[in-house]
């Protein structure tokens, strides 16, 4: 008795799970055929070009979606997954693109194209019976419900989040005009969502409202008067608050992020000092060890100075004589050579306890003098006679 209890069990269930394979399968075969296909993978790239207009790119990232053209920006979540249900569009009807007549049906030229990932969507024109769209994937025309097209053509700036914040910014500490704000403030400004963006049309104006997160990175706006106005000089985007946020100040608070390194300008006067004396090994970090003593380093305005020969000299050297030509071979230069002795004398100078031979320090190829002196002068030309 109790055997066929249990065989009564067993064949209950296997009835009931061919009834659940039976019911599985009837709703997989009524169950009308997507753009996309049933378990595709949801896209790490989405990309809408559109003749005449920027083209726009998203990018699927662990902290969320975020645009990388023509902004560089979050994108709106939201936006997003409603762009994204163009995968799950019935199909009412499928042709090969081979017979279908694609410049009747705004298929050729293509204006309007959507891809995901690798998958291009082309989108065409509307069926005039079912009010359908018709667009070409794969080789195939399809006619899908018309409930993407307006995601299609919006401008970029739509795909923009409306949150002034990024996403993964974090921020630690904040100032408003340079004046440190409170933790609470950076609280409530996390949370800040915009009831629209528009885009900047001339220069910024306004408060400088600066935020910084843990490593290093800053974002600022430009805040109007009354608080509701948030611009993004960089990207040229206004957020358009409902309401402004109170920004409370904090001067004790201390700015916990590294600090940014500018190279500070040299002034003028810096200048002048740097070129006037030379710096000494021990004042400066890993000085040169075989450099030369400091003793003989002077100052680049004197004589003794070891500068540099092809450097121009400065006005207030004394200079030498200036050098002496001879015009003439009759003329005879006296060379003042002092001696050890002190006393002028013509030559090179005379050694201690020995005589200048004759003639010697003076011009070999020069004229005598004394034959100069007693020359005949030249007689006067003849002169023709009558």
């Amino acid at each position: 008795m109790r055997s066929r209890w249990i065989l009564n069990l067993v064949l209950i269930l296997v009835l009931s799970a061919l009834g659940w394979a039976i019911r599985h399968e009837l709703a997989v075969t009524q169950a009308p055929a997507t753009l996309a296909g049933s378990g595709a993978p949801e896209p790490h790239l989405i990309e809408i070009a559109r003749e005449g207009e920027p083209t726009i790119a998203l990018e699927r990232l662990a902290s969320g979606w975020r645009m990388r053209s023509p902004w560089d920006v979050d994108a709106d979540p939201e936006r997003v997954a409603a762009l994204l249900a163009i995968r799950d569009a019935p199909l009412l009807r499928s042709v090969p693109a081979q017979a279908a007549a694609l410049g009747e049906l705004g298929l050729d030229p293509v204006k309007l194209r959507l891809r995901l990932d690798t998958t291009d969507i082309a989108m065409g024109g509307l069926d005039p019976i079912e009010l359908w769209r018709y667009v070409a994937s794969d080789d195939l025309v399809h006619l899908i419900p018309d409930r993407f097209q307006y995601l299609l053509i919006a401008p970029p700036i739509d795909y923009v989040a409306r949150m002034p914040l990024p996403r993964d910014l974090g921020p630690v500490f904040a100032t408003h005009d340079s004046v440190p704000l409170s933790g609470e403030t950076l609280a409530r400004l996390t949370g800040l969502v915009a009831e629209r963006i528009e885009p900047l049309i001339g220069e910024p104006t306004g408060t400088l409202l600066e935020l910084s997160a843990s490593d290093g990175t800053r974002v600022r706006y430009r805040v109007s008067e009354d608080g509701r106005r948030w611009t993004r000089p960089d990207l040229r985007l206004t957020y358009v608050l409902g309401e402004p946020p109170e920004l409370i100040e904090d001067p004790s608070a201390v700015d916990p992020t590294p600090p940014v390194s500018v190279a500070a300008p040299v002034s003028e006067q810096d200048a002048v000092t740097t070129n006037s004396t030379w710096p000494e090994p021990a004042s400066v970090p890993e000085a040169d060890v075989f450099a030369p003593d400091p003793e003989w380093r002077e100052s680049p305005g004197t004589l003794d100075s070891l500068m540099d020969p092809d450097a121009p000299l400065s006005g207030e050297l004394p200079l030498g004589s200036p050098p002496e030509v001879r015009l003439r071979p009759h003329d005879v230069l006296r060379e003042e050579v002092l001696t050890r002795d002190g006393v002028e004398q013509e030559g090179f100078g005379v050694e201690a306890g020995r005589d200048l031979p004759e003639g010697f320090g003076l011009d070999p190829f020069a004229p005598d003098p004394a034959d100069a002196d007693s020359a005949p002068a030249d007689p006067d030309p003849p002169r023709d006679q009558p």
